[in-house]
């Protein structure tokens, strides 16, 4: 049959062959929504992890309780000048780098203030160092901090040497 313009009706030439869009799948828009309802959902839980994550460390409590007694201090104050007399030779040797040196010397001062008071600041971060409230060993493992940790060391492990002596001598 002819319809008035020219076109004919039947199975072909009808108004389903002139649609070139195709039905689109269902929710196949919503995909974006759910990602954005899912990234706004996992942020507050982040949020609250990093705080307490920060919060933790921030209030790091030392116990005191046990009482500290030393046997005999000037016995650990000679064992321990005595390693960094050995860290130096090694270094002036060439046997140790300057960050093996400070890592070495690190080391050697914290495991002595671990030895005279049994605080086990071997274990510790500089900032859990600081809140002890002892200054002269937080000020000598900040000066070790940068030059054991750094691939090129700025420090001269000879003077923080002789400055670990000189804590470690005046160990009360």
């Amino acid at each position: 049959m002819q319809i008035p313009g020219g076109s004919t009706t039947g199975t072909t030439g009808g108004i389903g062959d002139k649609i070139t869009v195709g039905l689109q799948d269902m929710y196949s828009y919503s995909v974006w929504l759910f990602i954005v309802l899912i990234l706004i959902a996992l942020i507050p839980p982040v949020i609250w992890l990093i705080n307490f994550i920060k919060k933790k460390h921030e209030n790091i409590e030392v116990d005191y309780s046990e009482p500290v007694k030393v046997v005999d201090l000037s016995a650990a104050k000679l064992k321990y000048t005595q390693m960094l007399a050995e860290i130096i030779d090694k270094y002036k040797a060439g046997k140790l780098n300057d960050r093996q040196a400070y890592q070495q010397l690190s080391k050697v001062i914290r495991h002595f203030v671990y030895d005279v008071t049994k605080i086990k600041v071997q274990n510790y971060t500089l900032n859990e160092i600081r809140l002890l409230n002892i200054p002269m060993l937080y000020y000598l493992i900040d000066e070790c901090y940068e030059p054991e940790f750094s691939k090129e060391s700025g420090g001269n492990i000879i003077e923080t040497c002789e400055k670990a002596r000189q804590v470690i001598f005046g160990w009360n």
